[in-house]
């Protein structure tokens, strides 16, 4: 998502609006994240199309743990929520960056002295 994607009108910007709109993202990331984070090491509960013929089908060899492991919605899911720590932890990191550079510019404004 780029910043044009936010639907913002750069005249009016409002830092206490971003503010609630990332802790609302971050409200649906929660309410989302368990269902992932759980999900991810097991295969999708949803029916498989056979690719044996049914006679061929009988002989087959059962191999649940190969079958998970290899499901394909499963590896997706899994992608995902890798990314999304991932992201968080920019995010997180980038966050911080911001406060700590908006207290140091702000410090000489009340007469504190910072570090530049």
């Amino acid at each position: 998502m780029k910043p044009a994607d936010l639907d913002i009108d750069r005249d009016v910007i409002r830092t206490a609006d971003l503010i609630a709109r990332l802790r609302d993202e971050i409200d649906h990331m929660e309410a989302v994240m368990p269902a992932a984070i759980d999900a991810q090491w097991t295969a999708a509960p949803v029916a498989r199309p056979r690719e044996d013929t049914a006679e061929r089908m009988k002989n087959r060899r059962v191999a649940p743990t190969e079958d998970i492991a290899l499901d394909s919605d499963r590896l997706r899911l899994r992608t995902q929520v890798v990314r999304s720590a991932q992201v968080l932890a920019g995010g997180i990191i980038a966050l911080r960056a911001v406060r700590q550079a908006v207290g140091q510019a702000l410090a000489p404004w009340y007469g504190e002295d910072s570090e530049r």
